[in-house]
């Protein structure tokens, strides 16, 4: 009996030491609870105003002839409000501003600073629960145009987006009664111009009847001061807090930043020492499948550096290649001085260190199995629904960083909405501060993978694909996070084209230049035969002739 109470309570406390320890993350519960939040659901012209249309369960709101908003140069204007069919978009734009169906809304004025936002009211909330507000807004604002691309502003500050909740019957920039998540600048998000950023808010219901907010502002007289949103989404967490009071914490972003994402480098299972060259030099020749970043791993200790360093190092040594090729050679260590003392030297040092065993080579497959499982995750959260990329954001923490490869069949370097499925085996890695944090091996199966619980700061996203395939896009991304914004990041991988002989190559092919030109050469075949085809021709003339006289000669 003493036996059985001593391992009851062994077992509360090992349920409450969990309890404990383990991190709580506030998740999404159940269905979306907006109308009409992918704008699919029919829309309308608000108070007969036809350059305003909203989109049906929605409400807009203005701001019309107000000077110098934040720190602006000119009165605002009423802006324009469209449902737009994607039916009805350009080609390379139909990528752009739609994150699902057909319908995305529109918010511009051209020449003018605006400020506008769209509402709409929720009843049936819990009183003392958890919600999280989630918006996607592309930033089209516009300085000028050149060579027929937009070219966003210099100035962080002239764009603004921000998102809130409060009561029902709370006129718009009630600071006093809305719970506003506070403004998101390229100040403190990048990119924040020309990006479908999905900014998130969270707050505890005071009442079951509560009117969201979603709010875009730019405040100078640009050629085109635009916003699109698509997609949002509001849902219940399963967190549920002491009622807040209404306008506590006003003017600051949601999210706090706990529980970045902890250091790891490249993993891979261990490779087998190499055997240096008789000059002391290591090469690899590089196999379909390899990538800077598998080969950092496994030559990182013959290198003596750590893999992040080898990162750098291994392309510096072989002049930066653009693009790993099956069959190329690249230099891991250079040939030595005195080579054959440095090949000496390394045998033996190979030789006494020890054969990896099973359990290094499982301990070392552990973090990228770690980013295959939440990618497998994401992909299954929420079935049903019509979006893989709805179904990742309520789950998704309030600070985060997202990342697609895909494969860019055309490369544009835009994913395109059919056709360019995810990739497997590329790894992303996630640096702060020129150390990596985390890396991540896409599976092939995800569209987002999401690296989360970041703390505000400068990040550097960077892909290393595998042997002969290339970057569509910038293979590297220098991201700033702020607390309540998910940035996401696309790297489009394409398979290189084959090399071109180079002029030496030529050189010695054509040494036997008749050989050359007659091989290489459809038409030179019947060049070089002209003058025997002309000599033919002649001979049988010459004989018509003779044929024609005899004749002749008889008659």
């Amino acid at each position: 009996m003493k036996s059985l109470r001593a391992v009851s309570i062994f077992a509360l406390c090992l349920v409450l030491a969990a309890v404990i320890v383990a991190p709580f993350r506030a998740r999404a519960q159940g269905p979306n609870l907006l109308q009409n939040p992918g704008f699919e659901e029919g829309h309308h012209h608000q108070d007969d105003i036809v350059e305003i249309t909203a989109p049906n369960g929605w409400r807009m709101h203005w701001s019309n002839r107000e000077p110098n908003i934040f720190g602006g140069y000119a009165e605002t204007a009423r802006p324009e409000t469209v449902a737009w069919n994607i039916a009805d978009a350009p080609l390379h734009e139909k990528d752009l501003f739609w994150k699902d169906g057909s319908y995305t809304v529109k918010i511009f004025k051209g020449w003018a600073p605006m400020w506008a936002a769209m509402s709409q009211d929720v009843s049936g909330l819990e009183v003392g629960r958890k919600y999280r507000l989630v918006a996607p807004v592309y930033v089209d604002i516009v300085a000028d145009y050149a060579g027929g691309s937009k070219i966003p502003p210099e100035d962080g500050r002239q764009g603004r987006v921000r998102l809130g909740a409060g009561p029902v019957g709370a006129a718009w920039r009630d600071e006093a009664n809305i719970n506003y998540s506070g403004w998101w600048t390229g100040d403190t998000i990048s990119p924040f111009y020309k990006t479908y950023n999905t900014y998130i808010h969270e707050f505890t219901a005071t009442s079951p009847d509560t009117t969201v907010w979603i709010e875009v502002a730019g405040n100078y007289p640009h050629p085109n001061n635009g916003f699109f949103i698509d997609t949002v989404g509001l849902y219940a967490l399963d967190e549920v807090n002491p009622v807040a009071v209404v306008g506590e914490g006003l003017g600051q972003p949601s999210g706090d930043g706990a529980g970045a994402a902890q250091p790891a480098g490249p993993t891979s299972a261990p490779a087998p020492k190499p055997t240096p060259r008789a000059d002391g030099a290591v090469v690899h020749i590089v196999q379909s499948g390899d990538s800077v970043w598998s080969l950092a791993a496994n030559y990182a200790d013959v290198m003596g550096i750590t893999p992040q360093e080898a990162l750098t190092v291994i392309p510096e040594l072989n002049n930066n290649p653009s693009v790993l090729r099956s069959g190329m050679e690249l230099i891991i260590v250079p040939p030595s001085a005195d080579g054959a003392q440095a090949a000496e030297s390394t045998e033996v040092e190979a030789e006494s260190t020890p054969e990896p065993t099973e359990e290094v080579a499982e301990t070392s497959t552990e973090g990228t199995g770690v980013a295959t499982e939440n990618s497998n995750q994401q992909k299954t959260t929420g079935e049903g629904s019509d979006s893989p990329v709805a179904d990742v954001l309520p789950q998704i923490s309030p600070a985060s960083i997202c990342v697609q490869v895909f494969e860019d069949l055309n490369g544009d370097g835009q994913r395109a909405s059919e056709g360019e499925l995810p990739m497997a085996d590329q790894a992303v890695t996630l640096s702060r501060a020129g150390n990596t944090v985390t890396t991540y091996i896409s599976d092939g199966s995800a569209d987002l993978h999401c690296f989360e619980d970041l703390e505000s700061d400068t990040y550097q996203v960077q892909i290393f694909p595998t042997a002969d395939y290339l970057v569509t896009s910038d293979d590297s991304w220098a991201v700033a996070v702020a607390s309540g914004v998910m940035i996401p990041v696309s790297f489009g991988l394409q398979m290189a084209a084959d090399e071109v002989a180079d002029a030496g190559s030529q050189v010695d092919n054509s040494a036997d230049s008749s050989t050359a030109t007659a091989s290489t050469n459809p038409s030179g075949g019947i060049s070089n035969n002209m003058g025997l085809i002309i000599l033919g021709v002649a001979g049988i003339l010459v004989l018509l002739l003779g044929v024609g006289v005899y004749l002749l000669r008889r008659g």
